[in-house]
């Protein structure tokens, strides 16, 4: 039964949604997968904010249209699922990595995605996954942020333990804690 213009109204409309609020998309042809293993896929997706959608290419090519953006027309190959990735763009990617790994290279294939307004080729979009994770970025972003304040305090507390090291190895050099006690 063909799909009725309303409702290819209201897909296009989710569909621009979808591509409005994702930081990435990536497009990728399933083969043979089956329902459980779409499921897990996303489960997987959905923990890192991230969703997959089965979508008829010619209405997300007028989603992407409608919304001006790049439209990777050698990645619309086959079965095309549209992988959707939230603000951490690296976690949603290592969750669809670690699917790939799971279910072959030869089932699940990335043929090309979206990054703002750039096109990526396969190899781009699979190397999304390479990126870190939100979590890693603000760790290495307070590790920056702490490096100088702790060579300064480093800097300070240096004379001190200078003192305290010259005077516990004059100690030693008279004989030892009972000789300085007895003084």
């Amino acid at each position: 039964m063909p799909i009725t213009k309303a409702r290819k109204s209201e897909l296009i409309e989710s569909y621009k949604e979808m591509i409005e609020k994702s930081h990435a998309i990536v497009l990728a042809q399933y083969l043979g997968l089956t329902v459980q293993e779409m499921q897990s896929l996303r489960g997987g997706l959905r923990e890192s904010d991230a969703r997959i959608v089965v979508a008829k290419k010619t209405l997300m090519k007028r989603a992407l249209n409608e919304l001006d953006r790049p439209i990777p027309e050698d990645a619309f190959i086959g079965p095309i699922g549209f992988v959707f990735l939230g603000e951490d763009i690296g976690a949603g990617a290592k969750a669809l990595k670690a699917f790939i790994k799971e279910a072959g290279k030869e089932r699940f294939i990335i043929t090309g995605g979206i990054l703002g307004e750039t096109i990526l080729d396969a190899a781009a979009a699979a190397s999304l996954a390479d990126l870190p994770t939100k979590d890693v970025m603000r760790a290495s972003l307070i590790g920056t942020i702490v490096a100088p304040m702790t060579s300064l305090l480093g800097a300070i507390s240096a004379p001190q333990r200078d003192i305290v090291g010259v005077l516990q190895a004059r100690i030693d050099k008279e004989g030892g804690e009972e000789t300085a006690e007895a003084a």
